[in-house]
């Protein structure tokens, strides 16, 4: 049957990497919209805090794998402190 799905990249073919603007993206309450529910590839939402120690530990692996994975998926980073509405 058909994929409904938008084609991306797969993930477990080598991909050349992206640049980190392209796949990497700091959101607010507003671009919430924008940049995931009108994505065209799929999401990954990481809701994080300054303060959280393991936050900051996994915040630039996710990077790294978002750039890696060449365009195949979207980070976008929501600061839970400054995005309330979001993180609740």
């Amino acid at each position: 049957a058909p994929s409904l799905l938008p084609s991306a990249p797969r993930l477990n073919a080598p991909q050349k990497a992206a640049k980190k603007s392209e796949v990497v993206f700091e959101a607010t309450s507003a671009q919430i919209q924008r940049l995931v529910l009108e994505s065209p590839v799929p999401v990954l939402l990481d809701v994080y805090a300054d303060w959280c120690g393991p936050c900051k530990v996994l915040g630039p692996a996710l990077e790294e794998m978002a750039i890696k994975s060449g365009g195949a998926f979207r980070l976008v980073k929501v600061n839970s402190d400054n995005e309330r509405p979001v993180s609740t």
